[in-house]
């Protein structure tokens, strides 16, 4: 890790900190600035660090389809959905099957986005993070830490079928904890 991903990730943890505070108390994220600003910012650090440009390309198509339901036509609105599916299928193709992980998380969390089992907020810190760090690791963390909150929220609610949700920031805090520590485990162990 070197020192400018090191304090990117202490600038995204630190965010990812204060938009979990904010989840867990209201149940949302201040405006769309807590969101869509550190969005910009991860893919303008990923286009400027030189690598994983085909993540932002894949973040930006998704961003510009889900809001295709702002067009006043459903014929436009299903054009721009089959050109959005055609171009990250381009992407995809273009890249090589070895630097598609961050790709395929970015597709999964759209995806989840739009069948409702995740919030827009949440489908964007994710995307967001997985700009920041492409790997699959951080998604690994992302399902560890889920499955951490949920059995949290099992034992202290009482049972799985009474509908509690879990805060969705406060998972992808937790995720980004537990990725940062091993990756600082990894540094250590060398």
């Amino acid at each position: 890790m070197t020192l400018i991903e090191g304090f990117v990730s202490l600038a995204a943890l630190v965010w990812l900190i204060a938009a979990a505070a904010s989840d867990i108390r209201t149940r949302k994220v201040p405006s769309l600035l807590w969101t869509g600003l550190p969005m910009i910012l991860a893919a303008a650090y990923r286009l400027l660090s030189g690598n994983q440009e085909a993540i932002v390309a894949a973040a930006a198509v998704v961003v510009a389809v889900s809001e295709r339901r702002h067009l006043k036509l459903k014929v436009l609105e299903i054009l721009v959905l089959a050109a959005g599916v055609i171009l990250l299928g381009w992407i995809l193709y273009s890249v090589g099957i070895f630097r598609t992980t961050g790709i395929v998380g970015v597709i999964v969390f759209w995806v989840s986005w739009e069948l409702h089992l995740i919030g827009g907020a949440d489908a964007m810190v994710l995307i967001t993070c997985l700009m920041i760090w492409p790997g699959m690791e951080f998604v690994y963390a992302y399902l560890l830490a889920g499955l951490g909150w949920s059995v949290g929220v099992w034992v202290r609610e009482g049972g799985w079928w009474r509908g509690h949700s879990v805060p969705g920031l406060a998972v992808v805090a937790s995720a980004a904890i537990l990725y940062l520590l091993y990756r600082v485990l990894l540094i250590i162990t060398g």
